[in-house]
Formats: structure tokens, sequence, C-alpha cells
């Protein structure tokens, strides 16, 4: 099989090749492949398994940038694409934002490479799988009496490699993957039922931890059994790490140079300007060690780099690729991401996460004397990204004078996102990533709850 690389200078080759002067071409090649082994109700669901190749190529001259993509990886499909990609260009407006990125010097850093690849995926049989499904099943069931079933167990695993490389230079290869492992459960007592579930993921499928995927499930199915309503007033709101992802998505978009420069972030023109409490510091690190969006490079290229977004409080930096850098007449800050070979690069998070404080959760919990600790919300991504505003689903458990009370359910909390932001006023040390977004516990002082 020929490798990305050689495929990759083969088209550009016979690109700069073509008669067409002042044109550049990049070509972003990718192959993946997938698998998963699924149960549902304590019974084998099937299995699946996907592979994908394909390539994307950009041709840019004079402003104007053409795009074309194609399943499958080989010289005639990139010499069809760069035809597509080619008649484009006469139909397209020019704008001088449009460029590719060039080549740029970076450290090797080999134990980042090896943290992104585990040789071991697909390498077992199902049947060395199954087995720890089941347990993990049994395991959950033990847990806690009520539970009555096991609604779905699976296990799934990818690997991949990609390679991004252009006319002007550039030349860049990574390759990796991933492991992940997921239950939900379902309990009755008394007439009432609930669901519940968790999962983890990780770059090397030993480190998947199949006995507290089982734990947490059963814990968070049976949280909410006679759950009833808080009196409405103004309390402090605890965040789960578990459902502190929709916050984190929410703010990583608003941090988006392209929806920063269109003006449909609320964050836009607050470069050095205060958006939450001094303990607020959000980051995005690419280069952590086996996080499940950690790169050497980003989908343009451009060596990564950790980043502060929001440093105690205070935004520093937004999210760019090099059109919305260019824009600025600035450096990429290499964020630029794309969901296959069949997409466009635009900016975004990697490994985006709230920083922890130095509080345990225990601590936390004591110093709070009226709130609810929020462990499941619905809702969060539909805020409005230009004022803010929110009205979200929540439940979980009240909290009462340090010590976890009953169960909560159908309470809402509406406000707004910086002034949520600027009420946090205790965070916890217990940073946990669920998939590429990470936070500890965090508490939010006085917030309607309904």
């Amino acid at each position: 099989m020929e490798s990305l690389q050689e495929l990759a200078r083969e088209g550009l080759d016979w690109i700069k090749d073509r008669p067409q002067k002042g044109l550049e071409a990049e070509l972003y090649l990718s192959r993946a492949e997938e698998r998963g082994l699924e149960r549902r109700e304590g019974r084998p669901d099937g299995v699946s398994q996907a592979s994908l190749e394909g390539a994307g190529l950009r041709v840019a001259a004079g402003g104007r940038m053409g795009f074309a993509c194609a399943a499958g990886l080989s010289l005639e499909t990139i010499k069809g694409l760069y035809a597509k990609a080619l008649a484009q260009m006469a139909h397209l407006e020019a704008d001088s934002a449009k460029a590719f990125a060039g080549p740029k010097a970076s450290e090797p850093d080999e134990a980042l490479a090896q943290s992104l690849w585990d040789q071991s995926l697909f390498a077992d049989d199902w049947d060395k799988i199954l087995p720890r499904l089941e347990a993990m099943e049994a395991s959950a069931r033990s847990a806690d009496r009520r539970i009555s079933s096991i609604l779905r167990a699976g296990y799934g695993e990818s690997r991949g490699e990609v390679v991004t490389a252009n006319t002007l230079g550039l030349s860049t290869w990574e390759r990796g993957g991933s492991a992940s492992v997921g239950l939900s459960a379902l309990c009755a007592a008394d007439d009432e039922r609930q669901t519940g579930s968790s999962f983890r993921s990780a770059r090397r499928k030993a480190e998947l931890d199949f006995s507290s995927v089982a734990r947490e499930a059963a814990e968070r199915t049976v949280a909410l059994l006679g759950a009833r309503k808080l009196p409405t007033g103004r309390r402090s709101v605890i965040f789960d790490p578990w459902v502190s992802g929709e916050l984190l998505d929410l703010v990583a978009g608003l941090l988006c140079a392209d929806q920063v420069q269109r003006g449909k972030s609320l964050l836009a023109g607050k470069l050095g300007k205060r958006v939450g409490s001094e303990l607020v510091t959000f980051i995005d690190d690419p280069r952590r060690a086996g996080g499940l969006a950690s790169s050497l490079y980003d989908d343009e290229g451009c060596p990564t780099a950790k980043k502060v977004m929001v440093e105690g409080g205070v935004v520093r930096d937004y999210f760019y690729d090099v059109y919305t850098a260019n824009r600025e007449g600035r450096a990429s800050n290499a964020s630029a991401g794309r969901g296959s070979y069949k997409g466009l690069p635009s900016p975004g998070c990697s490994n985006f996460y709230l920083a922890a404080g130095g509080l345990t959760r225990g601590d936390l919990l004591a110093g709070t004397k009226d709130g609810i600790l929020v462990l499941d919300i619905m809702g969060m991504h539909m805020a409005d990204p230009i004022s803010g505003e929110f009205s979200v689903g929540v439940s979980g458990l009240a909290v009462k004078d340090g010590a976890l009370s009953h169960p909560v359910k159908s309470a809402m909390i509406s406000g707004n996102l910086v002034e949520l932001l600027g009420r946090i006023d205790a965070v916890a040390d217990d940073l946990t990533f669920y998939g590429s977004l990470g936070a500890p516990t965090f508490r939010v002082s006085q917030m309607t709850v309904a």
C-alpha cells in the first residue's frame, strides 16, 4: 500500500507540472478505520466495522480558492479533484486572506507522538473483549439492587493517519488511535424509573477502566430516585464534571475567530477584557499527553502549542486558522480542524478545559450552605451566542448546610453566560476529561433556580 506521504508528493509534483502559473495547492489525505461491539439488555447486538479514506484538495490563486474532495487515495483521484477545483476558480470572489500555511519549524515531540498511537488496537478478537463487557454489566447490576437492567454496553476503537502537504513546501504526517467503553442502565423503585450512563475514552486500550464506568453508571442511575422540586430562589449551583461538557463546548465556540469576526459571539471585542471571575482559566492543550484531541499539527499543518484562552477571567486569545488569522494580520495559532477530508478547515478547540482549583470536592460541598449539585443538564447548547442568555433544565442533588440532601428533578436555571462565569466562586482540584473536554467540580453563586 502506497504511503500517504508518497502519494502527497506524487500528487503535488503532478500539480506543479500543470501550466497554470501562480497557482498553489494543498492536499489533505486521510485513512482511518473503526470497529465496535454492542450489547443491549444483556444480549449481543452485533459488531460493526468500517474504513474510510479519501482526499481533499484546495487550489488557490489571486485570492480565489477552489475545493474538491473524493473517497479513494490514488493519483487518478487527485487528478480528478484538481480539474474540479480548478473549474470553480472563475466563479469565486477574490479574498486576499485566503492562503495556505507555509512550512514552519517545530520541536520534535516523540513522547507525544507515542502517546497517540497504541499498537494493541485492532489486535484482539471480540471473544477477548466480550467477557470484559459482561463483567462490567454484572458489576453495575451488583452495585445497587434497584438496577433492573443494563440497557446498553459497548466498546469501540479507531485509528487513522493524516497527511497535510502543499506546494509551499509544507508536509506533515501523524497518526493516532483511541478506544472507548460505555454503559447505560435502568433502575426501578416504587413505580419510578430512571436511567443513567457513563463512558470513558483513552488513546490506549489498557488505560480504559471498565469497572469505573460500571460504578459511575450505577451511581448516576439511582441518584435521582425519589426526586422532588426545589422552591424557587437564588442559590449556589455546583457543576459536576460530567455535565460541564455542554458549557465548555459553548465557551469554546464563542472563542472561535470566525464567529467573533462575524459578530456572532458575545466574546467579540473582549480581548484583554474580563468575562469571568479570577478563578476562571480556560486552557486549550493540543499537546496534552494522551489527550483525545492531541496532535502535533493542526489540520492545515501548523505546529500546535498549548494556549491559555481565558486567564483569571480575562480573554487572552481566540482560536485562529490561517484564513481568520490573515484577516487580522496575525499568525495562525494552529487551531484549524476538519471533520474529515470532505470538509474545509475552520478554527476550533482541541483538549479544552477549565483549569483545576485548590479545593477538594468535599471541601467545596462542605462550604455550600444552600445549593444544587447538577448531575444532568439539558439545553445549554441553546444559549444565545450573542447575548449569552440561557434557560436550561437541570437535575441533581440538593445541598443543605454543606451536605448532600434529597434528589432534585425538573429544575430550571436561567441567567447570562458572562454572569455565570463571573459568579464562579469555588473550583475543585478534580479535573476530569470526558472526551476532549474537561472540567473540575465548580460552584456558581446566587443563580436563579426554579
